[in-house]
């Protein structure tokens, strides 16, 4: 059995979606999987169920979902109760939030090892797993809201680890399509312009990197009041002097050229130049 939450809620049975057509049981069900493996406290998914009755009745009908729950769910997976609430027991594996996680903590040990290649396939096989925005149209409940926006937070920042390895792999001109979109999709979000400034100017496109710091320095203006950040500041200035240090991009082992062999590479904002 598989479930998913990094979009719609759904549960997969040998590929086969099963439907759980009550909202308190997709409820529920969601709550249980954001805790990981660890105990959701019963106040918690009372609360989220039915904000308007915490006394013995409710704790009632928690009891009366969690049975529905794990009939739907034809006994293949238990719900235990321990220290005040309820576990769902469920491999790792199982579930898509959980996948994701760990793949992306694999990903950015292996970027920290100097393993590029293989961070990007771990970090693009882990963004891989979502599907829409996550918990999708469980917006309404207060604690998955709050689950959904980490959660996208953390997709965001595995996306931009994935943008950096890619450039470390030398591969600008693959990026410009997918950066110039994102950073309209999020034009205050200072990394991701920053990295499509240097795959623009990697590329050949000095011209319009700068265009494009320009365009984000009158958004924040605007919009905020605020300068760029001195990390942008300071990449915009490297790109005005060409400075050497942004075409020093990573290759795999065995295909440097002689100017090219910090292996273990990366550009940082923060200084604008690339460190070992």
């Amino acid at each position: 059995m598989q479930f998913g939450i990094l979009g719609v809620l759904e549960v997969l049975v040998a590929n086969r979606r099963l439907p759980i057509r009550s909202a308190n049981q997709q409820i529920l069900l969601a709550l249980l999987l954001c805790h990981c493996g660890t105990v959701a406290r019963s106040g918690l998914l009372i609360d989220s169920l039915w904000p308007d009755d915490n006394g013995d009745r409710a704790k009632s009908r928690l009891r009366l979902q969690l049975h529905r729950l794990r009939r739907t769910l034809e006994a293949a997976v238990e719900i235990t109760y321990e220290s005040g609430g309820y576990i769902l027991h469920v491999p790792p594996g199982s579930v898509d939030a959980w996948e994701f996680e760990q793949l992306v903590r694999r990903g950015r040990q292996a970027l920290k090892a100097g393993q590029v290649t293989k961070g990007a396939y771990l970090l693009r096989t882990g963004l891989g797993k979502w599907r829409g925005p996550a918990l999708s149209g469980l917006e309404d409940i207060p604690f998955l809201q709050r689950q959904a926006a980490r959660l996208d937070e953390e997709r965001m920042a595995a996306l931009c680890d994935r943008i950096d390895a890619d450039l470390r792999l030398n591969r600008p001109d693959d990026l410009i399509g997918e950066l110039s979109a994102l950073v309209r999709e999020y034009p205050l979000r200072e990394r991701l312009r920053g990295q499509l400034m240097l795959a623009l100017y990697q590329s050949g496109r000095q011209a319009e990197a700068l265009k494009v710091y320009r365009d984000g320095r009158h958004i924040l203006s605007n919009d905020l009041g605020l300068e760029p950040s001195p990390e942008l500041r300071r990449l915009e200035a490297a790109i005005l002097t060409s400075d050497s240090s942004l075409t020093l991009t990573w290759h795999p082992r065995g295909h440097h050229t002689h100017t090219e062999r910090r292996e273990h590479g990366k550009y940082c904002l923060h200084c604008s130049r690339w460190h070992r």
